[in-house]
């Protein structure tokens, strides 16, 4: 453990940054996912997502932070996540880019009623990828954003399927398309 601690202090110092630098920053956002449904693939849809993101501004350029978020695919599912921001510029409107890898934690059972999985999935969530590529602006004293990105989410249960002992694995892969607007304090 001291040796992750001296590492980040090297790192620190070796930007150059001061406790000055280093600022606290709030970044929610609400968006939708929009890709193809999990078990049947020619039907499209888009479900909402919910983020907020609590982290430091190093400087002018880069920001790190810790966030959680809600999203209701076929069961919700609850991102815990790392998230790295880089700012292009310190203006009043400015490009970023951003990336957020975790895991997604799902409530724990749900009995579902369709024709292909019927039964009790007993969901265990799966990991969380999404780089994205945005916009920063001013808006009276705050910061708004505009970002799409690229959502790669993996979300798995055990299902036990009705007048059945038996138990099987079920993973579904979603890949979509995330479009948000945030406000960043």
């Amino acid at each position: 453990m001291k040796y992750y601690i001296l590492f980040f202090v090297l790192v620190l110092s070796s930007l150059g940054l001061s406790a000055q630098n280093l600022r606290y920053f709030n970044h929610s956002q609400v968006g939708i996912l929009i890709g193809d449904e999990s078990e049947n693939k020619a039907i499209k849809a888009m479900i909402p997502s919910f983020q907020t993101v609590n982290g430091i501004r190093l400087g002018n350029h880069f920001g790190f932070g810790i966030g959680v978020g809600v999203e209701p695919f076929e069961y919700t599912a609850f991102p815990v996540f790392l998230n790295g921001y880089y700012f292009l510029n310190n203006k009043k409107t400015s490009p970023y880019f951003a990336v957020k890898g975790g895991y997604a934690f799902a409530n724990s059972h749900k009995k579902i009623n369709n024709n292909h999985y019927d039964g009790t999935h007993d969901n265990k969530g799966g990991l969380m990828f999404n780089p994205e590529v945005g916009v920063r602006f001013n808006v009276s004293g705050f910061d708004m954003t505009l970002s799409g990105g690229y959502r790669y989410q993996r979300l798995e249960s055990q299902v036990t399927p009705e007048r059945s002992i038996y138990t099987y694995k079920h993973t579904v892969d979603y890949r979509r398309t995330s479009v948000t607007l945030g406000i960043m304090f």
